[in-house]
């Protein structure tokens, strides 16, 4: 988690003089932390996502600002304050040209400001969102999980600015990667750090966490229209990347109550698993229809019976058999239950199809000739999803 620049420099102007230049559609930028640097090289130590003081003691030709310019924005610097004084007397055009150009906020501060006092300033600032952020992510994580007193839950919320009646979405991910692995921490550090400047931009009322290997975003007060805002801009990021065959998102309601979130926390991380085991980028859980009513049921247990005695069946008899019963009855009831269609799709002789539907009559002892039948086999295929 981190802070916006714009809120971060919110009191800069009038404590340090501090004068915004360029890059003000970029003040929704993240900042996680404050350094002093005046050696364009040693930019490429940074992490990204800090604000960069100089006073440009190296600034000894022309061109040498932009060039410290361009080092920041190559690395992912959000913010850049410039010490206006005996080392840099003014700021070039190009520069300042620049930094509109990429959206990277360019300040200036006088020189009787002392950088050290406003960095450590800007530092303590970002440890105080930290802290607060972690509380509220606690509250919310206990609110759900119905731990502790919901009352002084509720109270904490609201000292942060959320309310008892406040909406939340939650939108649940899931990536393909193993957990643990390198590609799977690089690809959640990169979806959360884009998931939070996008719903900086949007509202400040953002929390993040990650939960049994899922990465969950819960936006709140966010209108309809500002959650596919969000959505749209989330699915270009992660397509420009090409990820979008290995991510996979749960949306729940968009609902008020802060202690009715509870149902709506699972049904976003229900979605995702259906997501991803339909190799879905994005399902909606108010979208669902038949799944919708499977998730509603309390007792897994019912579930899993209902699948072992039909399609559990047939699932141990291609385990054994080395078959593929099972997905070629999913191919049969997705056409309509038409012989003639699976022949011609599957390049099969239309009698190997009823000879294969009867074997399966038989292994399963459930009739594919009634409605009735045909019915059963569709909701233990949608289990089958959920389980």
């Amino acid at each position: 988690m981190a802070i916006t620049v714009k809120k971060l420099v919110k009191d800069a102007q009038k404590s340090y003089k501090m004068k915004l230049l360029a890059g003000e559609s970029g003040m929704n930028r993240l900042v996680q932390w404050a350094h002093i640097v005046e050696d364009p090289d040693v930019c490429f130590f940074l992490r990204g996502q800090e604000i960069i003081f100089t006073v440009g003691i190296m600034n000894r030709d022309e061109g040498w600002l932009l060039k410290f310019a361009r080092n920041l924005y190559t690395t992912g610097v959000s913010a850049f304050v410039v010490n206006l004084g005996p080392h840099t007397k003014t700021v070039p055009e190009e520069v300042i040209s620049f930094c509109d150009q990429v959206s990277m906020p360019l300040f200036t501060v006088p020189w009787e400001i002392r950088l050290v006092d406003m960095t450590r300033d800007f530092c303590y600032k970002i440890m105080t969102e930290a802290n607060i952020e972690d509380s509220i992510v606690t509250t919310i994580q206990n609110l759900i999980f119905k731990v502790g007193d919901p009352e002084t839950q509720i109270l904490q919320m609201e000292r942060y600015g959320y309310r008892k009646d406040s909406r939340f979405l939650f939108i649940c991910i899931s990536l393909d990667e193993e957990p643990g692995t390198k590609p799977y921490e690089s690809h959640m550090q990169d979806l959360k750090r884009n998931a939070e400047w996008i719903a900086r931009g949007i509202r400040d009322l953002y929390i993040s966490f990650e939960y049994q290997n899922k990465l969950i975003l819960t936006l709140v007060e966010y209108t309809d229209d500002e959650v596919r805002q969000f959505t749209d801009e989330f699915i270009r990021i992660i397509t420009h990347r090409q990820m979008e065959t290995r991510v996979h998102m749960g949306l729940s309601s968009n609902i008020s109550g802060v202690t009715s979130q509870d149902q709506n926390f699972q049904n976003a991380f229900m979605t995702s698993e259906l997501a991803q085991k339909r190799h879905e980028l994005l399902l909606q859980y108010d979208n669902l229809d038949v799944h919708k009513f499977i998730m509603s049921v309390p007792d897994r247990r019912i579930l899993q019976e209902y699948y072992d005695r039909t399609l559990g069946k047939l699932d141990a008899y291609d385990e054994e058999n080395g078959t593929n019963l099972t997905e070629f009855l999913r191919i049969y009831l997705e056409n309509n239950a038409s012989p003639q269609l699976v022949s011609e799709k599957q390049y099969i002789h239309r009698n190997t199809v009823n000879n294969m539907l009867r074997k399966i009559e038989k292994i399963v002892g459930l009739s594919l000739n009634d409605l009735e039948g045909k019915v059963k086999y569709f909701i233990a295929y949608y289990i089958s999803d959920i389980l």
